[in-house]
């Protein structure tokens, strides 16, 4: 037991000349103050404002720290999808961000916004997205992502569209690059079905002259 006892006396004797502590603070409050807080994953969200948003943690405790207060920091921010916190103790704080996906330019009133495939919207506008497609159409932004569905399950490229154009009859046009419109039905299974079956003829030689392929008469397409 003598033994023992002279152990735990040196540890801690080690403890408090190494690391000097004011004994008139709680020593693990003092030990695990954060110092640095490492942001990873950002491409498009506003680094400054995540930064001087998550200022107020420094020097707080991590032991303590409750995580959700991180994320409600961050969370509003404009391209912040998910966020994970990994704690690497004693002192550092990793932040991992995951983005949302832009899918396209909303127009509204001429004025353009980022469209995510979640259907959510950004004034967050500027070149570097110019070449995503154009969404115009009222509701547009808010239907998209259900149509966007239709689009990744058709494995449909959307780098090759110019624009999609959005109808109050709950349908959508589709407008490529090349000059082909596609004018599909309203309903969320034909949709897909048109899509596939523009997908089996688009690049066959005996249909490239054809620049309107029209859907919306059920079990027909018109060409133009």
């Amino acid at each position: 037991m003598k033994k023992k006892n002279i152990f735990l006396w040196f540890l801690l004797f080690i403890f408090l000349t190494t690391y000097n502590l004011d004994l008139q603070e709680d020593p693990i409050s003092s030990f695990f103050k954060i110092k640095k807080i490492e942001i990873n994953g950002i491409e498009n969200a506003d680094i400054n404002r995540i930064q001087e948003n998550l200022e107020i943690f420094n020097g707080q405790n991590i032991v303590l720290l409750d995580s959700k207060k991180i994320v409600q920091a961050i969370a509003g921010i404009d391209f912040v999808r998910d966020i994970k916190i990994k704690k690497i103790y004693p002192d550092q704080l990793k932040i991992i961000i995951n983005e949302q996906n832009p899918v396209g330019v909303f127009i509204h009133n001429e004025e353009k916004f980022i469209l995510f495939e979640s259907g959510k919207i950004t004034k967050n506008y500027n070149k570097k997205f110019e070449t995503l497609p154009l969404v115009h159409g009222k509701n547009a932004n808010k239907n998209f992502k259900f149509f966007y569905k239709i689009l990744q399950e058709t494995n449909f490229e959307i780098n090759i569209v110019d624009h999609f154009r959005y109808f109050e009859a709950d349908r959508w046009d589709i407008l490529l690059k090349d000059g082909k419109l596609i004018k599909l039905p309203s309903e969320y299974d034909k949709s897909k079905e048109s899509i596939n079956r523009f997908l089996s003829i688009y690049k066959k030689k005996n249909f490239k002259k054809f620049k309107v392929f029209d859907f919306r008469v059920k079990n027909q397409i018109i060409m133009k």
